[in-house]
């Protein structure tokens, strides 16, 4: 199942398995896969490891992540099973959006608890974006959920991957002015809002009270661009 829900992947989205001057090529011949599992799986199993280490395909498929792992043929000559993450969003015409926001001269960062962590962060809204929404409808009602806010001006700040080595998708990033602000949303793990001044947020950022890599892109890019 795994392995068949793949090879229909290859099928209806081509862009995710394009090779082009790749040095990394994907292995898509049915039977060279099935070749490599067993092998794979004989090793693993002389090693106790677990065998499906070995499945090639579709590993997760929820509500909002794929993971599939696979077949890679590498420079060496060399083929090994090779996993990453794609945005069920993403397939769908939807975007995640990272939103700088500003208000009354502060940058608004929020100090919300993540479940992948298990720790508190102070970070600026983000989220995975909605199928077939534009990416600025999204930042402002990721701005909305989450703050109650609402946003007076927006501005494009352009495409970032935070992860190239495991996931697929980039997120927008945004600049935002805000009119009005609400309250933290506490069902997202927010308990507050801080407001820093543009030189508070860069001593947060060197003195490493800030760890989030969307709140320091998309601060470095609204910086370059002479927007704070």
């Amino acid at each position: 199942m795994k392995l068949e829900k793949y090879l229909e992947m290859i099928d209806n989205y081509p862009s995710l398995f394009a090779e082009g001057n790749s040095l990394l090529k994907i292995v898509n011949d049915r039977s060279i896969i099935l070749n490599w599992q067993q092998e794979r799986r004989k090793e693993l199993l002389d090693k106790q490891y677990p065998q499906d280490w070995a499945d090639i395909g579709v590993i997760l498929d929820d509500p909002y992540n794929l993971i599939l792992r696979d077949l890679v043929l590498f420079p060496d000559g060399e083929m090994r099973g090779y996993a990453r993450a794609i945005m069920q969003a993403s397939l769908r015409g939807g975007k995640g959006v990272v939103v700088l926001p500003e208000y009354q001269g502060k940058i608004l960062l929020l100090h919300q608890y993540r479940h992948p962590t298990r720790q508190w962060h102070y970070q600026i809204p983000l989220g995975y974006g909605e199928p077939n929404i534009p990416p600025d409808e999204n930042a402002r009602r990721e701005v909305e959920e989450e703050t109650g806010g609402q946003i007076l001006e927006l501005v494009n700040l352009g495409e970032f991957y935070c992860n190239p080595g495991y996931e697929s998708a980039s997120v927008a990033l945004f600049y935002a002015k805000l009119a009005a602000i609400g309250t933290p949303e506490i069902n997202e793990g927010i308990e507050s809002f801080v407001w820093l001044t543009v030189k508070e947020l860069e001593d947060w950022i060197a003195n490493e009270k800030i760890t989030d890599g969307f709140t320091i892109a998309a601060y470095t890019k609204a910086k370059l661009k002479g927007l704070i």
